[in-house]
């Protein structure tokens, strides 16, 4: 069972913690239209294309075969369960998405008569707005990797950012409202703690258990698997610009 909120995860979790209930009192006092505005017009013509690219390490194609790359070889159990965690997670969001918040439009729909909104090389989306699937991913795995690295907490601090800024970048590209974040942050770590809790222990027991040749196998499938997916998703950004 993996242990959740030890003193070396507390700065990760406090820092997510402090971000929820800053968007959450954001939306009480400004609304869900006034929080967007807000953020979203914080922007500045330099910032544009760092924010294009970050906003897509929220991508599950780009952000897990991207990650993949980098643990096959050490911890192929941890880019199993990677894999497992941002497919359930995001299958869930995917499944919010399309039944229960249908309706939901994003802000370009929203402020369809009024403008105003910020949107960066062209990147508009106009439906299905909550909860925001590319922070469920970036939370999933971030959070996978934080309950199953020995990090230190300087560095499980800056995982904390990296949620934070990747999640924001979906606001500011004006894709998505300040509640489709909040939710979709919220998600990828509660799913994330239950998934790692649920498997990375057998996970691990079972690739530990695999011969030398079927775990070299192994590593070989899952490396050419990611390396795939990644030239997959950087082409898809590359087509968007």
């Amino acid at each position: 069972m993996i242990k959740v909120l030890r003193r070396d995860q507390r700065p990760f979790f406090l820092l997510t913690t402090i971000y929820w209930l800053f968007l959450s009192v954001l939306l009480l006092i400004e609304g869900y239209r006034g929080s967007f505005l807000l953020l979203n017009g914080l922007h500045r013509p330099w910032l544009d294309y760092p924010m294009f690219i970050l906003t897509h390490l929220g991508d599950a194609l780009i952000l897990t075969s991207l990650l993949a790359l980098l643990l096959t070889r050490a911890r192929p159990d941890l880019v199993l369960l990677l894999i497992i965690t941002v497919v359930i997670t995001g299958l869930f969001g995917q499944l919010l998405k399309n039944t229960i918040f249908d309706g939901w439009d994003r802000p370009l729909r929203v402020f369809a008569e009024t403008g105003g909104v910020h949107t960066v090389a062209g990147y508009k989306m106009y439906h299905n707005a909550f909860p925001s699937g590319h922070s469920i991913v970036a939370a999933a795995a971030i959070t996978t990797l934080v309950l199953n690295l020995p990090y230190s907490r300087g560095f499980r601090f800056f995982m904390g950012l990296a949620v934070i800024i990747i999640s924001y970048t979906r606001i500011y590209t004006g894709v998505h409202f300040a509640g489709d974040v909040l939710a979709g942050t919220v998600i990828g770590v509660a799913g994330a703690i239950l998934i790692s809790a649920w498997l990375a222990e057998s996970l691990k027991k079972r690739t530990e258990a695999l011969t030398v040749n079927r775990a070299r196998r192994m590593r070989w499938w899952l490396w050419g698997i990611a390396l795939f997916s990644f030239a997959a998703g950087v082409a898809l950004v590359v087509d968007m610009l």
